[in-house]
C-alpha cells in the first residue's frame, strides 16, 4: 500500500512538473527562461527515470534507470547556473562557445556513468538491499559532486544577492522562491553525505514539484518573469535624481538610493514607512502637492554640509490600475549649479547693459558732433579749394558711414536686451522720410540721386518714431548704395486693412533671385560694395529687420538684375487724406 502511494504521489509530482514547463514555455523569450526550462525537462527526466527504477527488479533495470535520472541531475547544474547568469546580467563572462562547452563537460562525465561496467570511475559497488538499489560512489565521483555543489552555492549566493537588491514588494516572496527551490538542492547534499539514505531520498526529491508548484503561483503573482521591475529597480539606482513615492495615506513606499541618500544627509536615517508630512514639513508647499496628489512643480532650498543647496521638485500624481489618487511620485533635481550660472548671467547682463550705455553716450555724441561739423564745412565748401573739397567730401563720406555702422551696432546691441521696449504712438510717416531725405541728401546729391517722397499726407503708422526713422534711413541708405549716377529712389504708402505697406524702390543694379532670398536672412552679414566702392558691414538691413518684426510687421524684397529693387515692409496705420510730397 506504502509504494503504491509514493508511486501515486510521484506520478502526481510528474505532471506538476508538466504543467510547471507548460507555463514557462509562454516565457520562454524572456532573459534566462531557455535555461530553467532546460532545468524543468531535467527535472522530469529525473521523475520519470526514479519511477522506472522503482518499478523494476532486476539490477541491471534499475541500474538503467539510475544512469537515466543521474544525467538528468548533471544536467541540471548547467542549466541552472546559466540561468543565474543570465538573469543577474553576468552571462557576458561565458561566450555561446563556452556555453556549449560547459554543458557539453557535465555530458561527458555523465556518459562515464553508462560505460563504468568497464572503466569503474563513477561507482565502487553496486548491489541490491531490500529491492532498492545501493551504489557506492567513488573517490572521483565524490570529487565532481563537490565541485558542483560549490558552483551551486555560488549561484544561489548571485541568486540571493540579486532579490535582495531588489524593489521591497518583490524582495519577500523572491527570497520565498529561493527558499523553496533550495529544498532540492539540500537533498542532493544530504544523499552525498549519507548514501544509505537514498532509497527514501529520492522519492523525496521528487516530491519537491509539490514545492515547485507553489514556487510557479508566487512567480506568476509578481510577474518575476518580466524583467521590467528589475529593470526598473536599476535604473532608478542608477539616477542622479532623487525619486520618492508615497500612497495615499501619506506613507513612504518606496524610493531610490540617491533619495535614501540625501534624506539621510538631512537627519532622516530612515524613510521607509514614514509619513511624507514629518519628512516635509520645511517644505508646505511640496507637502501640498504631494498630500493633494496633484501635479506640480516648487523650488526648494536645504542646507547639506554645510551649504545651501537648491532643487527643483517635480510631483506627478500616482495612478495603477485606471484608479485615481493611488498616491505621489517626487522627483527631486539639484539646480545649485544652474542658479549659480543663472545669478552669475544676470550680474554679466547687468554689467554689460551698464557698459552698453556708456560706451553708446561716449562713441555716439561725438560722431554726431563730428557730422554736424562737416556738414557745416559741406555747406561752404565753395570757398575751398580743389584739393581741400575733395579732403571733406571723403571726411565727410568716412564720418556719415562710422556714424551709420556705429547707430545700427548700438541699436542692434540695444534689441536683443530681452527687456527693450518700444513706444510706439502714431506717427506721421511722411515726416519721418523726410527727415530720412534730409539725413541723406548729401549722400545722395553726391551720386546725383533723387529722392522722392511720394508718402500721402495724413498717412500715420502705429509705431516707435526713433525705431521707424532707423529702418528707413536704412532702407533710403542702401537704395543710395546700390544706385548709380543720376538715378532714382522713390518711398511710397499703401493701405492695406489696418497695416500701411511702406516700399523703398530704387533703379539701381539690382540683385540674383537667390541674394534677394538671403538679404534678410537670420544673421547675414555680409555686404556688398556700392556702385561707387561704397562699403558697409551689412547691419542696417538686419537691424531693420529685426526693429520691423519687434513693431508687428514684416519686410521682404523683390528685384531683378539690371533692373532695381524695392524693399517692402509693413506696420500699423491708417490713411485720412491724398495729398503727397515730393
Amino acid at each position: 500500500m506504502a509504494t503504491t502511494m509514493q508511486l501515486v504521489l510521484m506520478i502526481a509530482s510528474v505532471i506538476l512538473m508538466c504543467i510547471i514547463f507548460v507555463f514557462l514555455y509562454r516565457f520562454r523569450k524572456e532573459r534566462g527562461i531557455g535555461y530553467l526550462i532546460g532545468v524543468i525537462v531535467c527535472r522530469m527526466i529525473y521523475a520519470a527515470g526514479v519511477i522506472l527504477e522503482n518499478s523494476s527488479d532486476a539490477l541491471m533495470e534499475k541500474l538503467v534507470f539510475r544512469n537515466i535520472h543521474q544525467t538528468a541531475v548533471n544536467l541540471m547544474v548547467p542549466f541552472f547556473v546559466l540561468f543565474v547568469l543570465e538573469l543577474v546580467a553576468y552571462d557576458k563572462l561565458l561566450r555561446t562557445r563556452g556555453k556549449i562547452l560547459f554543458i557539453l563537460a557535465f555530458a561527458l562525465w555523465s556518459m562515464l556513468m553508462w560505460f563504468d561496467s568497464d572503466l569503474h570511475v563513477i561507482y565502487r559497488r553496486i548491489e541490491l538491499h531490500n529491492g532498492h538499489l545501493l551504489a557506492t560512489k567513488s573517490i572521483y565521483s565524490i570529487t565532481f559532486s563537490m565541485i558542483c555543489c560549490s558552483i551551486l552555492v555560488v549561484s544561489f549566493y548571485l541568486l540571493f544577492q540579486y532579490i535582495r537588491n531588489i524593489r521591497k514588494d518583490l524582495r519577500n516572496p523572491g527570497m520565498w522562491v529561493l527558499f523553496l527551490i533550495s529544498f532540492s538542492f539540500m537533498i542532493e547534499i544530504v544523499k552525498l553525505v549519507r548514501p544509505e539514505w537514498s532509497p527514501w531520498l529520492i522519492p523525496m526529491s521528487v516530491y519537491c514539484s509539490f514545492l515547485g508548484m507553489l514556487v510557479l503561483i508566487i512567480i506568476l503573482r509578481y510577474k518575476f518573469f518580466s524583467l521590467v521591475p528589475f529593470a526598473r529597480n536599476i535604473v532608478l539606482d542608477t539616477l542622479q535624481e532623487s525619486i520618492l513615492i508615497a500612497n495615499a495615506s501619506g506613507k513612504v513606499i518606496d524610493s531610490n538610493q540617491q533619495a535614501l541618500h540625501w534624506f539621510s544627509k538631512l537627519g532622516h536615517a530612515s524613510i521607509s514607512g514614514r509619513n511624507i508630512s514629518e519628512l516635509l514639513a520645511q517644505w508646505p508647499d511640496w507637502n501640498g502637492l504631494c498630500q493633494s496628489m496633484q501635479q506640480g512643480n516648487v523650488e526648494i532650498d536645504a542646507w547639506l554640509d554645510g551649504e545651501r543647496k537648491m532643487y527643483s521638485v517635480n510631483v506627478y500624481p500616482l495612478h495603477t490600475l485606471r484608479r485615481q489618487g493611488q498616491g505621489s511620485i517626487s522627483l527631486i533635481f539639484d539646480i545649485t549649479e544652474k542658479q549659480r550660472h543663472l545669478e552669475q548671467i544676470a550680474q554679466l547682463n547687468q554689467l554689460k547693459d551698464q557698459l552698453f550705455t556708456i560706451v553708446s553716450h561716449d562713441i555716439r555724441s561725438p560722431l554726431a558732433l563730428q557730422f554736424q561739423l562737416i556738414e557745416l564745412l559741406e555747406d561752404d565748401r565753395d570757398r575751398l579749394g580743389k584739393d581741400h573739397r575733395e579732403i571733406v567730401e571723403m571726411l565727410g563720406d568716412q564720418i556719415r558711414n562710422t556714424l551709420g555702422m556705429t547707430t545700427n551696432l548700438l541699436e542692434w546691441f540695444r534689441s536683443q536686451r530681452e527687456d527693450m521696449a518700444l513706444r510706439p504712438q502714431l506717427v506721421e510717416l511722411s515726416e519721418v522720410v523726410e527727415d530720412g531725405c534730409h539725413a541723406l541728401h548729401i549722400k545722395s546729391e553726391g551720386k546725383q540721386i533723387r529722392l522722392h517722397n511720394n508718402i500721402a499726407s495724413g498717412t500715420h503708422v502705429y509705431a516707435d518714431r526713433e525705431a521707424l526713422g532707423l529702418i528707413i534711413r536704412n532702407l533710403l541708405s542702401n537704395a543710395v548704395k546700390f544706385t548709380g549716377l543720376g538715378g532714382s529712389v522713390h518711398v511710397h504708402a499703401q493701405l492695406s486693412g489696418d497695416m500701411v505697406i511702406v516700399s523703398v524702390r530704387d533703379n539701381g543694379i539690382g540683385m540674383e533671385e537667390e541674394q534677394a532670398r538671403r538679404l534678410f536672412s537670420d544673421k547675414q552679414l555680409r555686404s556688398l560694395p556700392g556702385t561707387m566702392g561704397e562699403v558697409g558691414a551689412g547691419l542696417g538691413l538686419l537691424v531693420s529687420r529685426q526693429f520691423v518684426q519687434r513693431s508687428g510687421g514684416s519686410i521682404w524684397v523683390e528685384s531683378k538684375a539690371g533692373q532695381g529693387s524695392v524693399v517692402y515692409f509693413t506696420m500699423r496705420g491708417e490713411q485720412r487724406d491724398e495729398s503727397s510730397h515730393s
